[in-house]
């Protein structure tokens, strides 16, 4: 089983569907099994969804695009 720190470098990757189908198998499965993970991805996906359902943030492309590409950079190199 992979470990959290393996888990949090592909979450970014795994949120937005860009993992091959033997590391989605593996974050599952980790994700099954850690409850710490389980609850960041549930509240990730929960406060994505409130986000893009309320929109309350109606910003150009041109300024949302770097933030997103900002935070997903963070997920990626940021395990805390």
């Amino acid at each position: 089983m992979i470990t959290c720190e393996e888990f949090f470098a592909e979450f970014a990757d795994y949120l937005e569907n860009q993992v091959s189908l033997e590391v989605r198998q593996e974050l599952e499965l980790h994700l099954s099994q850690c409850r710490a993970c389980h609850v960041l991805y549930d509240s990730t996906r929960k406060t994505i969804r409130i986000v893009s359902e309320s929109n309350s943030f109606d910003l150009p492309q041109n300024v949302l695009e770097p933030i997103i590409d900002r935070v997903m950079a963070k997920l990626r190199t940021d395990p805390s």
